[in-house]
């Protein structure tokens, strides 16, 4: 018997390192929301010219989870249901992306994916409202009237597709915004004393802060494309067996410590 425990003590050791090899992200961790939110901030405060009126970003449920969901395909394009009303939030019928990919798992961090988008200042001209190069991630992220962001990550162990490395394990970063921003023509805001326009609004590092606006919601949400509603992944699937033999692992025990100790008594 305690062979056959060994067994199954080495099959699962095997599999948590299966597991433990490809990061795992967390979309309701406090510190991945934390920096998320933090940098997206930090760079809407940063603007330059100054914005009369620039929104206080704060993190939503239901983004996060969108954003998730798009990033299990391990495709570097934008979702193809950003347009379509009901099928990317709950509640907000307009939403932004912004896309990151890497080529190896360590080469992710969030501050640093973020920077790359918020770094396109450089290509795109405030007064002129054009672009040099590409600049449409910077400009979401500085949208003044988005209010909302959502962000996940997620380990693609055969590559991201539509990537030049899509055959060499990677990550894809996906934030989704709401509102959304980037509309043609439109500048991404009004340029004025920081906080001159907040009205009402409290004023916090620049930027206007609403506390209905700002409160977190929770969301019974899953899009009905998500790939997770139809496949079970290489985590999952761990998982899955993991729980398989962790039943006969404790029923195996229980009767070698009892054999041994008689735990239990009957009269």
């Amino acid at each position: 018997m305690s062979d056959f425990i060994h067994v199954l003590l080495i099959c699962v050791t095997v599999l948590l390192k299966a597991v433990s090899s490809e990061p795992f992200f967390d979309i309701t961790d406090p510190e991945f929301i934390k920096e998320c939110v933090t940098e997206h901030n930090m760079a809407r405060t940063n603007v330059n010219p100054s914005a009369s009126i620039m929104r206080y970003m704060t993190w939503d449920e239901g983004l996060a989870v969108t954003a998730r969901a798009w990033a299990r395909f391990c495709v570097f394009e934008h979702n193809i249901y950003l347009r379509d009303e009901g099928r990317m939030h709950p509640t907000f019928t307009s939403v932004g992306e912004n896309i990151w990919a890497g080529a190896s798992y360590t080469q992710f961090n969030v501050t640093s994916a973020i920077k790359l988008w918020v770094d396109e200042v450089k290509d795109y001209n405030y007064h002129q409202n054009q672009c040099t190069k590409v600049c449409g991630h910077y400009t979401q992220i500085v949208w003044a009237d988005t209010y909302k962001v959502g962000c996940a990550a997620q380990a693609c162990p055969n590559g991201v597709a539509k990537t030049s490395f899509s055959t060499t394990a990677g990550i894809i970063f996906v934030c989704n915004y709401a509102t959304a921003g980037n509309y043609h023509g439109v500048a991404p805001y009004r340029t004025g004393s920081p906080c001159s326009g907040c009205g009402q609004e409290t004023c916090e590092n620049k930027l206007c802060r609403n506390s209905t606006r700002d409160s977190l919601q929770s969301y019974r949400w899953t899009p009905d494309w998500d790939p997770a509603l139809s496949s079970c992944g290489s985590f999952c699937l761990s998982v899955l067996i993991i729980r398989l033999i962790s039943v006969p692992i404790i029923f195996a025990s229980v009767y070698c410590l009892n054999c041994r100790h008689n735990l239990f008594a009957y009269e």
